[in-house]
């Protein structure tokens, strides 16, 4: 039997109490509330309002903007594991959870853990993690409501995940969902609310900004090593989607640390 895989990026209790800046979405973000608030976020230009009892759901690469007034509980979820990955990709985006209680319980031990630095504090933590992953995953709301094609759906946007450094064409694509490449763009820009084209660009900026903060690769090798053409296209993207080159973006992080 293998396990799902994922780290923990983040946890806790958000107060947010005004607008922020619209930014990329770097994991899985799952948002819990348990009241009603006036605010909420904006998402791909939609707006998700914060209501008692629901849960958001946010994915590597949407861009996000915080509007407050609101209060949630939340975990930021890192992940390569394909199933883990199909799991969250195909949740509904918001729906009402089922044992909030008991999501907050494990949150709140999470945050009452005081050797979070020792191996014993972070496999408690990671253990509550996996109590609430394991709790939305029986949520009778987590279903898809039969969502036509959801397989051939998740097989093209795993294909996209595993090969961003690649071309990746719709026709690509659709002969990986065995659909015709119109019916397949419809589908897919239903199912994830981004067409295939914006989807992966998404992914792409994202991962070129995890190499930037992460990694010493020079620009050109990021720009192939995340699927742009040339460098100066990449460049061109990159300050479009974050407002920054890549150079500015690494400097910046790097005076973060």
């Amino acid at each position: 039997m293998q396990l799902p895989h994922f780290s923990l990026s983040n946890f806790g209790i958000s107060q947010i109490r005004r607008v922020s800046k619209l930014q990329p979405i770097r994991f899985y973000e799952l948002e819990f509330y348990t009241e009603d608030h006036p605010g909420g976020t904006v998402t791909d230009g939609i707006f998700r309002s914060a209501r008692k009892g629901y849960y958001c759901l946010y994915r590597p690469g949407q861009m996000q903007q915080l509007v407050g007034p609101y209060r949630c509980y939340y975990l930021n979820i890192s992940t390569q594991d394909p199933a883990l990955c199909d799991f969250f990709d195909n949740l509904p985006d918001t729906g009402p959870f089922w044992n909030m209680d008991e999501v907050i319980t494990q949150i709140q031990k999470m945050l009452r853990t005081e050797d979070k630095d020792s191996l014993a504090g972070r496999l408690r933590i990671t253990a509550c993690a996996a109590r609430v992953l394991s709790l939305l995953a029986e949520n009778p709301h987590a279903g898809t409501g039969g969502f036509v094609h959801r397989e051939d759906l998740m097989k093209a946007d795993r294909y996209i995940r595993e090969h961003l450094s690649e071309e990746l064409s719709l026709k690509k694509l659709a002969q990986v969902s065995n659909l015709d490449p119109t019916y397949f763009h419809k589908l897919y820009t239903r199912r994830y609310g981004k067409t295939p084209a914006q989807r992966i660009l998404s992914r792409r900026i994202t991962a070129a900004q995890i190499a930037l903060e992460e990694g010493n690769l020079s620009i050109s090798e990021i720009a192939a090593q995340c699927g742009f053409s040339s460098q100066a296209y990449f460049a061109a993207k990159f300050r479009e989607i974050t407002g920054r080159t890549p150079t500015e973006y690494r400097r910046f992080k790097q005076n973060q640390r």
